[in-house]
């Protein structure tokens, strides 16, 4: 009983890698030097019952695991090559803590974060892996406290821009409504307020894959190439821009508008500063250019109305142009 005692005394302190070298030494002596393959089995399920209470997927067992060392080693003892015998009985092992470890920590919940921007509003957001998001006004980012899986997957309502850290076996992966885009590392803005309006991802440095999880098409898009989704559209709309850093103006507080339909200029306007804005059916094709910076909902309705000859009433959150 002592015997055992110490293999599992030594085991724990290997696995822990406490183990010193007189101590690893004497770990191969007593592995080389056991009898048979059984002599190891009392430390070794005492040790697979210590290392976690989660079963493990597919029925495999400390018995099943078991038979397969067994095997492994009756083989090894054949050919009487001992250093090769204790090494394999030690790498076995170690696999089989670290696979029930490891399914342990992927099966346990995953502790998400959401915060959000207030209309009108931008909010800076850095993530655990280092990435920086910026969120536009009124809008939602939810994500993984710590990014522990193969992928780092982060949920969007609104917009925002991201400056994504590279790492190179962990894609970045936003869900943003119906559409996934997906990055190593790359500058860019995803808009996503509501389902029944456009959606669109503008890149401004590197390369990333957009898909539309509906109609599955996939495009690649590089610096100053944006997809927009179109409602009934089974393709996005591609468009290129001259001067992708006009995709961020709203990180300085600027709406840009470049010969814009009146429809389009109030839902953007509905989107910033989370308001319910309705556009006459006479007004909604009439396009504006103009550029506001720091401007209230009023002094820019004011300034669209005098550009577009037309007045507007509010009511509680509703304003309406006619």
């Amino acid at each position: 009983m002592q015997h055992t005692n110490r293999h599992t005394e030594l085991l724990q302190k290997y696995m822990d890698n406490a183990c010193t070298q007189e101590e690893f030494g004497e770990l191969m002596e007593l592995i080389k030097n056991s009898p048979n393959p059984e002599a190891f089995d009392q430390a070794m399920k005492a040790f697979w019952d210590k290392s976690g209470e989660k079963d493990l997927p597919d029925g495999i067992e400390w018995s099943k695991m078991q038979r397969k060392i067994k095997l492994r080693l009756w083989a090894l003892r054949r050919t009487k090559v001992k250093l090769a015998f204790a090494t394999v009985i030690l790498a076995v092992f170690c696999i089989g803590y670290l696979w029930k470890n490891r399914t342990a920590e992927v099966t346990a919940p995953v502790a998400y974060v959401t915060q959000h921007s207030l209309p009108g509003k931008t909010r800076v957001i850095v993530l655990a892996d280092g990435s920086k998001i910026t969120l536009n006004a009124n809008s939602e980012l939810t994500y993984p406290q710590v990014f522990n899986a193969k992928t780092r997957e982060v949920y969007l309502k609104g917009e925002a821009y991201f400056e994504v850290a590279h790492k190179t076996h962990q894609p970045f992966i936003i869900h943003s409504g119906k559409i996934k885009t997906q990055v190593l590392g790359t500058t860019f803005t995803v808009s996503a307020y509501a389902a029944d309006q456009p959606h669109n991802v503008t890149v401004l440095t590197g390369k990333v894959a957009v898909k539309d999880e509906d109609s599955k098409e996939l495009v690649f898009l590089t610096r100053g190439q944006s997809a927009t989704t179109e409602k009934g559209a089974a393709k996005f709309k591609l468009s290129a821009l001259k001067t992708p850093e006009d995709a961020i103006a709203w990180l300085d507080d600027k709406l840009m508008f470049d010969n814009t339909d009146l429809k389009t200029v109030a839902l953007k306007l509905g989107n910033k500063y989370g308001a319910h804005i309705v556009v006459s059916e006479h007004l909604a094709h009439q396009r504006i250019t103009a550029v506001f910076q720091g401007q209230s909902l009023p002094g820019i309705l004011n300034a669209i109305t005098r550009l577009t000859r037309s007045g507007y009433k509010a009511n509680d959150n509703t304003y309406t142009l006619y």
